[in-house]
């Protein structure tokens, strides 16, 4: 995780009496995160769409408020879900004391950390590091995932490929590593081995990761008018102008975009045609309830007099948009700035 090689297991020690110690001294947390969980799923609103979390030890979960408030300090505390998986999918469930293996990141041996709460703190700060460094590079959470496993430069790989990962994609990149240092990654000889013939890292790792998330997407996807499949396309496209500029009549990406022109530009790269203008685009769509907003509905607000609609924004869930605004490309809050201006919802078909 925390290096520029492959690692396809990070967490080797399996302490269990020291587990078992920390769930005594965790009790009070985990009762907690099972009362407000109520299941073992819970879905997390992020930029994203929306995760879950589901199957997860009682290890593993009891870190889930100290690992969230850590990624609070950096904005980032909707990704937790993510983190969690990834601690799953290492782990197995069971945790050493060095519940990131952060020691590594440090120069340091491996599981030279015996805190925990430190080790978080350091993992966190990596895993920050990586997803910026993967959203600078316009690439997606799954090419960021999965770049725990191949290391960083998957994710400048990634970013010259499409920026959408694949398992196909992966393997390209392992057999590239494998050229690169031969000899070094044989699967140990064995072709009866998953990974064979890319040994470089495991090519499956962020699906894996995945598994313990992706109901939770699939659902709320599921739920969108738009359906599973075009709902994250139009996220995913979006989300490639994330920091861009606004630019007032902007319809491309040569330009940057207006709010409308940002609507129009991504619903048509789904096979939706919107009209220009957040007021036609308030004509054209389906009027439906605040009740019944779902994440790909268009929100609509009024933040100047020349016309009964001046702002549009796509629905994530959690209270969020995605718009183009003076601030810039990117997700937005519907604060007590935005929702006051609100004039209606409508419906893409």
């Amino acid at each position: 995780m925390f290096s520029t090689t492959a690692k396809v297991g990070l967490f080797a020690a399996k302490e269990w009496k020291w587990i078992i110690g920390g769930i005594v001294i965790l009790f009070c947390v985990i009762v907690m995160g099972i009362i407000g969980m109520g299941t073992s799923t819970k879905e997390e609103s992020t930029e994203f769409g929306e995760f879950g979390i589901q199957e997860l030890s009682p290890e593993v979960l009891a870190y889930q408020p100290l690992i969230e408030a850590e990624l609070k300090k950096y904005g980032l505390e909707n990704l937790t879900p993510v983190l969690l998986a990834i601690l799953q999918q290492e782990s197995g469930g069971v945790l050493s004391r060095d519940i990131f293996q952060a020691s590594e990141s440090l120069g340091l041996p491996p599981n030279t950390i015996t805190d925990p709460l430190y080790s978080i703190q350091v993992g966190v700060k990596y895993f920050v590091s990586v997803y910026n460094n993967g959203k600078e590079k316009g690439v997606d959470i799954q090419s960021i995932v999965q770049s725990y496993n191949f290391g960083g430069g998957y994710i400048g790989y990634a970013s010259s490929n499409g920026g959408v990962h694949s398992e196909d994609l992966a393997k390209q990149f392992s057999s590239l590593q494998m050229k690169k240092y031969p000899g070094q990654y044989t699967c140990g000889g064995d072709t009866s081995n998953f990974r064979y013939p890319y040994c470089y890292g495991d090519w499956s790792y962020a699906t894996k990761v995945f598994s313990y998330i992706s109901t939770a997407t699939s659902a709320v996807a599921t739920g969108s008018p738009l359906g599973q499949e075009s709902y994250e396309a139009l996220i995913n496209e979006v989300e490639k102008f994330e920091g861009y500029p606004y630019a007032w009549g902007g319809s491309t990406p040569s330009t940057s975009f207006d709010c409308s022109g940002l609507m129009k530009w991504a619903f048509e790269k789904i096979g939706y045609k919107l009209p220009r203008t957040a007021q036609l685009q308030y004509e054209a769509t389906k009027r439906i309830k605040k009740e019944e907003l779902k994440p790909g509905d268009l929100i609509f607000f009024k933040t100047a007099s020349y016309n009964p609609v001046t702002h549009v924004g796509i629905y994530v869930g959690n209270n969020k948009m995605y718009d183009a605004n003076n601030g810039g490309i990117g997700y937005s809050e519907l604060n007590n700035y935005w929702a006051p201006k609100i004039v209606g919802y409508g419906r893409v078909s």
